[in-house]
């Protein structure tokens, strides 16, 4: 990979173009300069740290973590051609039908799309939550207010985790904010074809005692 083309080298380039230091863009994202510092030298950034970041310099997030053509193929995403919506409607058909076989058995489930931040719920994965029907607009914040306070913690992290690329997938058992219910969750990561982390599919179940 060119040098160009990284995600340390544009950090470094809006540093240099802001005439910024480390330092104060630490401060505005509440770490440490040291830890800016690895960023711009190649360093993992944690999901939450890039949007921060991004916002700090009024870029895309998307660009600046993947570049350029990232951004192209999110706008082709967004687009598409007439063949490639046939493709997506067959898609669409099967999930509905997959859909109805999961409400019987009770299983929820629910789709994270990692660059547009939104995360759909499926009616099964409202009730299990305790979302109320059709009242679920949110990203991954507003999930974990779903979550027991004991547990937001490890379950936003490992979930976090699977959004970075650091992990595939994820199989966590939690309490809920309301009631005493627990829920477990397997989810598994959807990359795109350069290998960025695109969405997140879960599958959501009771947990049975």
């Amino acid at each position: 990979m060119r040098e160009q083309d990284t995600f340390a080298s544009r950090l470094t380039q809006l540093i240099r173009e802001h005439n910024t230091s480390h330092a104060e863009i630490g401060r505005v994202v509440g770490v440490s300069g040291q830890a800016v510092g690895k960023w711009a030298k190649g360093g993992n950034i944690e999901y939450e740290n890039l949007k921060a970041v991004a916002a700090h310099f009024d870029v895309n997030w998307i660009w600046l973590r993947y570049g350029d053509e990232a951004m192209i193929s999110f706008s082709e995403r967004r687009t598409g051609s007439k063949a490639r919506r046939a493709v997506i409607k067959d898609i669409v058909d099967n999930e509905q039908r997959l859909r109805l076989a999961l409400d019987v058995a009770t299983i929820g489930t629910w789709d994270l799309d990692i660059i547009g931040d939104q995360i759909v719920l499926s009616d099964v994965a409202e009730r299990l939550l305790g979302v109320e029907k059709g009242g679920f607009h949110g990203n991954k914040d507003e999930l974990m207010a779903y979550v027991a306070e004991a547990d937001r913690e490890h379950v936003s992290e490992t979930i976090g985790q699977v959004m970075e690329g650091r992990e595939t997938q994820f199989d966590i058992t939690h309490g809920l904010t309301q009631g005493t219910s627990r829920v477990r969750q397997r989810g598994k990561l959807v990359e795109d074809d350069a290998g960025r982390p695109v969405r997140i599919i879960c599958v959501i179940t009771a947990k049975e005692d």
